[in-house]
């Protein structure tokens, strides 16, 4: 049976007052998560997204959730895609109701593109297990997750008695190297192991999962996503550097495997140092602008990252001068095969190296490593008149397009 764990940090009545008192952000998306989210009813119900702030329509207002479940019994995992829709709308095609272990756990995770998402309850079932943050009015911003510290748990507590749990080997990629992870201090950004790898058809005003049936039936269907770091390695970095991603069987279809953020950071515990552990200045952990050692450990719990006693062991130096000494060097080192590999995000740059340039460059500004290390980013992306990368220069080197 699935066990359940109250860590929520959110009441119902406190995500409704959030919701009375944030209706004028309209970066602030409020999703409803419905009865019994843990079972194989509540995944297979539609969250709801309110109406006001946000659209599901609307590209960077989007919201995602991904469930990974862990199989007590033959330790296997599966991965399902609890699907959203608009408030006052029904889905497009009815969800797909997975069938589950008979001992098992269920993890959520949610990824939004918009600001911030806030969950809300359908009733008093619903957020027993999560955590979106210190409070309603004090969240992560993009990303929540529901019962992920007691699934990890299980999960590692399974992996020590030998007997079956298959967390796979990091591997090497065309150079011979450890393949990539979220935890990689070549690929981090100022938000590191965020947001999903769940993906939705959307037909007009209508949403559905993601399955063959699905899009044999609506042919003109977009696939929308979450920007997410863990798509980056899974989705883009893996398969431009013959890296192999850990996925799972799909609970929505046969003879299908999909990645999750569980299982990108599951495989990240077995990266070697340096390991990349979210900061105390992470803009996702800072508490009133402040830095806040208990919601730096509130996030790596989500993400099945070790835990601080004092912020000392997350300084943002620390984390600035790995970052500046690892990743301009990994990037350039790889550049000939991500410059012939597709940008996740073409509004943002034109090919994949130029992502990741200005991508670095963003973030080392926005993470602070200037002011900390009294040092400009290594990296230099130019963009074009509509702002998008089109070349990235490595300190004096020739700039790469």
């Amino acid at each position: 049976m699935t066990r359940l764990v109250s860590i929520a940090l959110l009441s119902i009545s406190a995500t409704l007052l959030a919701f009375a008192e944030a209706k004028a952000d309209p970066g602030a998306c409020f999703l409803t998560v419905p009865k019994d989210p843990l079972t194989a009813e509540g995944l297979a119900t539609p969250y709801i997204l309110k109406k006001g702030n946000c659209d599901q329509t609307v590209a960077d207002q989007q919201v995602f959730v991904e469930a990974t479940i862990f199989d007590l019994d033959t330790h296997t995992f599966g991965v399902y895609h609890p699907l959203v829709i608009n408030e006052g709308t029904n889905p497009g095609a009815a969800p797909v109701v997975p069938q589950l272990p008979k001992n098992h756990v269920v993890g959520l995770w949610f990824g939004a593109n918009a600001n911030s998402v806030t969950l809300l309850g359908k009733d008093k079932t619903s957020l027993t297990t999560c955590v979106n943050g210190l409070s309603s009015k004090d969240t992560f911003g993009q990303v929540a997750f529901c019962n992920a510290e007691y699934f990890f748990r299980v999960v590692h507590a399974a992996d020590k008695t030998g007997k079956g749990v298959v967390i796979p080997p990091i591997g090497v990629d065309l150079h011979g190297k450890p393949c990539p992870t979220t935890r990689h201090f070549g690929i981090i950004d100022q938000d590191q192991s965020d947001n999903v790898i769940t993906t939705y058809l959307q037909y007009k005003t209508c949403f559905a999962q993601n399955t063959a049936k699905n899009r044999k039936k609506w042919k003109k269907a977009l696939v929308i996503n979450n920007g997410s770091d863990n798509a980056l390695v899974a989705d883009f970095l893996d398969p431009a550097l013959k890296c192999t991603p850990f996925k799972a069987p799909s609970l929505m279809e046969p003879n299908v495997l999909l990645g999750s953020m569980a299982l990108n950071e599951l495989q990240a515990t077995r990266q070697g140092a340096p390991v990349a552990l979210v900061p105390s200045d992470d803009p996702m952990v800072l508490s009133n602008n402040k830095p806040s050692i208990r919601k730096v450990n509130a996030y790596r719990k989500g993400v099945d990252q070790p835990l601080i006693m004092h912020l000392s062991q997350a300084t943002p130096k620390a984390y600035c001068e790995n970052f500046g000494n690892i990743a301009p060097g990994y990037i350039e080192s790889n550049s000939k095969q991500l410059v012939n590999n597709p940008s996740p995000d073409t509004g943002m740059a034109d090919n994949l190296l130029t992502f990741m340039g200005q991508r670095y460059q963003a973030s080392w500004t926005n993470l602070g490593c200037d002011k900390v290390l009294k040092k400009t980013s290594d990296i230099t992306a130019t963009l074009n008149k509509k702002g998008v990368a089109i070349a990235v220069h490595f300190n004096q080197s020739k700039p790469i397009k």
